[in-house]
């Protein structure tokens, strides 16, 4: 996985309302907005990791994201290992 290039797993199915983006450096919370017709609107990264909840869903989520299955199987584990520390709460801050 290259540095700085984040993976997506959406965590509330296919119209998502929250994403949670993984790269090396860090995690990062996203917020989808959606039009009263349901259409995409906008999308809003919050500067804050994953709770331990959010990352437990991403780490079930995970598996369903395109972008998740075309990692080498080592970036699969690395991101696997990511949230399951913020999971764990075994994080560093920042992380």
């Amino acid at each position: 996985m290259q540095p700085n290039r984040h993976i997506l797993i959406h965590l509330d199915g296919r119209r998502p309302t929250r994403t949670v983006a993984v790269s090396l450096e860090r995690c990062a919370v996203m917020i989808h907005c959606y039009t009263p017709e349901g259409f995409y609107d906008s999308s809003e990264v919050l500067n804050r990791p994953p709770t331990p909840i959010e990352a437990r869903d991403a780490l079930c989520q995970a598996y369903l994201s395109d972008q998740f299955a075309g990692l080498l199987p080592e970036d699969r584990a690395d991101v696997l290992w990511r949230l399951a520390l913020i999971a764990a709460g075994d994080a560093q801050p920042g992380e």
